[in-house]
């Protein structure tokens, strides 16, 4: 009862703030030390109150980060009423002084059940973003002071195309960049001959439940090998996958939600 209790009532708020070095190759030497803020999974909707998201959002801007890099799912669902919801909150969302940018997850896209919302309904989300300067990556790429952003759409409802992801990812192989996807499903694609650089991604909530010598018994990914951290990935690249900071079910046991501090070396 006692555990039962931890994992309902104290862990999905007790918010851990990790700090990594990641190496970009070819940094530019201005941008060596500066610190990008990687989050995702905040699924505002009924589970995740806005009183505990604000106070993360204000915690982020007290960093001053230069970057600020969300992987998805920031809807529980693509209802209108969490619509309305996210539209609200949207203007405490923290931002980088240099540049924000975002990708979409599978809940974004969700009408509950596995059906999709509409395509305006999307658009609607994305909108959004965009009058609070925040771009949408949907395989395309921003460029902030020399750093290339390239985001994929979601893996499973974003409409995804290895064709158009493997072209957002080619044209920042020559270029210092961070790729951004929600699912870390992607990295197994072949649509990364070249890239040697980092993937930023969310998606598993750190398997949201962990348990000694069993591990995450339930973990949304193809690869179950994909939980959270730090991987090294043939071909060259790595990918880091953050635990999120909201859920879609209010209990996380071993699984912390995390924001990722990030410093960039050259």
């Amino acid at each position: 009862m006692g555990l039962g209790a931890y994992a309902v009532g104290v862990e999905p708020r007790w918010l851990e703030v990790t700090h990594h070095e990641i190496r970009v190759p070819g940094l530019d030497s201005r941008l060596d030390g500066k610190v990008a803020v990687h989050i995702s999974d905040t699924h505002v909707g009924k589970g995740v109150g806005d009183a505990y998201l604000k106070r993360q959002f204000e915690y982020i801007r007290g960093l001053d980060p230069d970057f600020v890099l969300f992987t998805g799912d920031y809807l529980d669902m693509g209802k209108d009423w969490h619509m309305e919801k996210g539209q609200k909150l949207l203007p405490f969302f923290p931002q980088g002084k240099l540049g924000t940018a975002c990708v979409l997850g599978n809940h974004d896209y969700m009408n509950g059940h596995g059906r999709f919302v509409s395509a305006q309904q999307t658009q609607k989300l994305v909108d959004s973003f965009a009058e609070h300067g925040i771009k949408v990556l949907r395989d395309e790429v921003v460029e902030f002071e020399g750093l290339a952003i390239a985001g994929l759409r979601d893996f499973w409802f974003g409409q995804f195309s290895r064709i158009s992801a493997r072209e957002a990812i080619a044209s920042v192989i020559d270029r210092p960049s961070i790729v951004l996807s929600h699912n870390p499903d992607t990295v197994d694609l072949p649509i990364w001959d070249g890239f040697e650089s980092w993937i930023l991604c969310g998606h598993t909530h750190g398997g949201q439940c962990r348990f000694p010598l069993v591990g995450a018994p339930i973990l949304p990914v193809i690869n179950k090998n994909y939980v959270a951290g730090k991987y090294d990935i043939e071909g060259g690249h790595r990918m880091f996958i953050t635990r999120g900071i909201g859920h879609t079910r209010r209990i996380r046991f071993m699984a912390r939600p995390e924001i990722s501090v990030m410093t960039l070396r050259s």
